[in-house]
């Protein structure tokens, strides 16, 4: 963590489990972060300065599916001065990064089980596509090629497509999970099939 400010600040990194549902927004769990041992938890950086924060992995060796957690980095508030007569506003910042411990020999094997119509929450018409991961391990579809069908209509998704639509495109260990591509063409009847081949990395 870098302080390119003129002052110094206060960083802590708490750990929290991730749970991604079928379909909706990440769920985040608050965990005491017995999993992991983090070094310092807290620090001061002086401006201009940067310190590291060292994590390591201590929970269970023998996992039987990957698990899911995101690591805050958060900036603490400054005690305000007791003789300041202005109303004082403090921005402070906090950065999620998502962290995956996955079992030695677990991989992931997801394919496209189902697609339905729908529109997104900007209203964006499109089609829901529901992963299915069958694997031990997570996985992603965005270092993938998706080709969406119904009748004589085909269309492909490349990976830079996917990963605008998908973001990581995490799919979680033996879990499915719903993801919005926006298609501004597909029929307004008849089934739709989905086909997902993962790139090999």
């Amino acid at each position: 963590v870098v302080n390119d400010r003129n002052r110094p600040m206060t960083v802590e990194v708490t750990v929290n489990r991730l749970t991604l549902p079928q379909r909706g927004d990440p769920v985040l769990t608050k965990t005491d972060g017995a999993d992991f041992m983090i070094f310092p938890t807290i620090a001061q950086i002086q401006p201009g300065g940067r310190q590291i924060f060292r994590v390591r992995y201590i929970g269970k060796p023998d996992l039987a599916e990957s698990q899911l957690y995101t690591f805050a980095t958060t900036e603490l508030p400054v005690a305000s001065d007791p003789n300041e007569q202005r109303a004082q506003v403090q921005v402070l910042y906090s950065i999620n990064s998502i962290v995956a411990v996955r079992p030695a020999k677990g991989q992931p094997d997801i394919k496209a089980v189902a697609a339905e119509r729908g529109t997104n929450a900007k209203g964006v018409a499109g089609v829901y596509v529901t992963f299915e991961n069958d694997g031990p391990g997570h996985g992603y579809v965005t270092n993938a090629v998706l080709e969406l069908k119904s009748g004589a209509w085909d269309k492909k998704f490349d990976s830079a497509q996917l990963g605008n639509a998908f973001g990581i495109g995490l799919i979680p260990a033996n879990a499915k999970r719903d993801m919005f591509v926006p298609v501004n063409d597909v029929p307004a009847t008849g089934a739709i099939s989905a086909d997902i081949k993962i790139q090999k990395s």
